[in-house]
């Protein structure tokens, strides 16, 4: 995959084909007959935007949809180029280092959630809970089905008590 500062560079290379006057002519012109060239252009607008940024090529793939239903709208003509000058001066401009210093601070910030609850299960607070929470789930048991508590208790726990003693 291509650096992002290269597509931005081809990006800028392709979006002035359709910001210049003389060459949109050729590629309206295109729209109105036989749309190879139209399509040529737009093909590789959408794969530029693609590996910059997804959003943006959803973005892009919706105006150039608009201007293919209505070919002669100077409404979406200027949508278009609205758009394209705004990518080429927001991209000219754009930090994509500032996106992989991002990706790494989010994988250390994922180990430092796991070892938070690693933590949590050794630590003496959630161990008191953990004991407390047994206590109460026995208490719960022995209201719910007292036999097999009982049960329990002299096959299990008992043999431990006279050991203990």
């Amino acid at each position: 995959m291509p650096s992002k500062r290269r597509l931005v560079r081809e990006l800028e290379k392709l979006s002035n084909k359709f910001l210049k006057v003389d060459k949109r002519k050729e590629l309206l012109v295109s729209l109105s007959g036989d749309k190879t060239v139209w399509f040529l252009w737009v093909s590789q607008m959408k794969g530029v935007f693609k590996n910059i940024d997804k959003a943006e090529s959803i973005k892009f793939a919706g105006l150039i949809l608009l201007l293919e239903q209505k070919p002669k709208s100077n409404f979406y003509r200027d949508n278009l180029k609205k758009f394209l000058i705004n990518k080429i001066e927001f991209y000219k401009h754009y930090d994509f280092s500032a996106e992989s210093k991002l990706t790494k601070e989010g994988k250390n910030t994922k180990k430092l959630w796991t070892n938070k609850i690693f933590r949590l299960f050794i630590s003496r607070s959630f161990l008191g809970m953990l004991i407390l929470i047994l206590i109460l789930g026995f208490i719960l048991w022995f209201y719910i089905d007292r036999e097999s508590c009982l049960e329990f208790v002299d096959r299990i726990i008992q043999p431990f008590l006279r050991a203990i003693r």
